[in-house]
């Protein structure tokens, strides 16, 4: 029953969540252009456009349509109206009119107008099943709570993966005495949103997985990935302390919860928390000592904060872990590098190699590594190598053209300048600068 406790702020969050209005297909002349206005963001000027256009033809249902959208959009919801209800009056088979009135008359408190609106939207166009949600929406503001159970019902049955009409439903069982529909409804909406925030994240969408995440959080305060996961979004945002909040939120809730601490400890790094970041690290170890990830990220803040023989021994412990781990080989080679261990660096930039053979910063490293021990041939193939990974690899034409330059290939060496400059690395600018040469 604990997620019951947590329904009643979270019915008034999710009740609001309304579609957009609905905007007509293009016209032409002044029509088209507020569209056009409209897709550019420049609201005031589509208003304009739109009441040109109603201006040269009185009857104009969707330019009168358009118009009230827009003016939903900048929150003049009585214009909104004014101009919805012309359209429907001008055209009364206008289903997306009707149910932009539906939408407005709910914002403004008329749930009979508005769920009037909406049934006339669905009688004239069934295929507009979203109404189902907003009328459900309707029907629980005017205390219709059976209503809007069979209005979030057809929600679902017409989109399976609707959280929101799952969350509505669920609250709105509850409120009918129906506890065990109420959290069935819930964690279904739970599911929804968690996925979907997963999906956004992929996508790079974080602010779009922050609001499912939080409504996770609504539903269940203690639901401790989804704290985790909104604090991943959040740091990705750039919003530093709302992760750390995030993440303390996880591990208060599941105090073994390594990646928590792990995710904790890798902002803590960033903001140069030294002390915090290793013991939240060390603990994420503790609680998952067969986790190779664990090891390798307390290794990379070993090496952040400049203690590059403790950051060798976790990067071998993550190998002995995975030992297929090219990430860590690559690491632990930049460590023996900062470590004068130009042996162990190349050994170990080779195995990275070997294991993934595209990795364009293994043959950079190992060629930088070659070039420091005078064999300017074997560095050029790796750095070759570099760029067949990654052609845009400024730093490798440029180290390459350095080496070049040591065996005499001018020529070589001012092609491999020119292409570095040209991505705009200034010390390669700065060699042709001194030699006369432009890019």
């Amino acid at each position: 029953m604990n997620v019951i406790r947590y329904l009643s702020a979270f019915l008034v969050v999710t009740l609001l969540l309304q579609p957009g209005a609905i905007v007509a297909g293009e016209k032409a002349n002044y029509y088209t252009q507020g569209n056009e206005k409209t897709a550019a963001g420049d609201y005031n000027a589509a208003i304009k456009e739109y009441s040109k256009a109603i201006k040269q033809n009185s009857k104009d249902a969707k330019a009168y349509n358009n118009r009230g959208a827009v003016k939903l959009g900048i929150g003049d919801r009585k214009g909104a109206l004014a101009d919805y209800e012309k359209a429907v009056s001008l055209k009364p088979d206008y289903a997306e009119a009707f149910f932009n009135s539906g939408i407005v008359k709910s914002e403004l408190g008329d749930y009979t107008g508005a769920i009037a609106g909406y049934t006339k939207a669905l009688e004239l166009d069934p295929r507009l099943t979203n109404i189902y949600f907003s009328r459900g929406v309707a029907k629980s503001r005017a205390g219709d709570n059976e209503g809007a159970l069979a209005d979030y019902t057809r929600a679902i049955e017409s989109n399976p993966n609707n959280a929101d009409a799952y969350n509505n439903r669920g609250v709105t069982k509850n409120k009918l005495e129906d506890k065990k529909g109420a959290i069935s409804d819930l964690v279904q909406a739970v599911t929804i949103y968690f996925k979907n925030g997963l999906a956004k994240a992929e996508k790079g969408d974080n602010k779009g997985a922050v609001a499912d995440y939080t409504k996770v959080i609504g539903i269940n305060a203690k639901n401790a990935d989804a704290y985790n996961n909104r604090g991943n979004a959040k740091n990705n945002l750039g919003d530093k302390e709302g992760a750390l909040a995030d993440y303390s939120k996880a591990i208060e809730f599941n105090p073994k919860h390594s990646l928590a601490y792990n995710n904790r400890g890798f902002v803590k790094t960033g903001l140069g928390d030294k002390e915090g970041a290793l013991a939240d690290y060390s603990k994420a170890i503790e609680l998952n000592q067969k986790s190779a990830d664990l090891y390798f990220s307390r290794g990379l803040a070993q090496a952040t904060f400049g203690d590059y023989q403790k950051a060798i021994t976790d990067y071998t412990k993550a190998i002995k872990l995975n030992p297929q781990s090219a990430l860590a080989y690559l690491n632990r080679g930049n460590a023996n590098i900062r470590l004068a261990n130009k042996k162990g660096a190349l050994d170990d930039y080779t195995s990275a190699i070997s294991l993934d053979p595209k990795n364009a910063d293994a043959y950079f490293n190992r060629g930088f590594v070659k070039a420091d021990e005078k064999d300017n041939k074997g560095a050029i193939a790796d750095y070759t190598r570099a760029i067949e990974c990654n052609p845009q690899y400024a730093k490798a034409f440029y180290k390459r053209g350095v080496a070049k330059s040591q065996l005499g290939d001018e020529k070589g060496a001012i092609e491999d300048m020119r292409q570095a400059a040209k991505s705009g690395l200034l010390s390669a600018q700065d060699v042709l600068k001194k030699k006369g040469l432009s890019w």
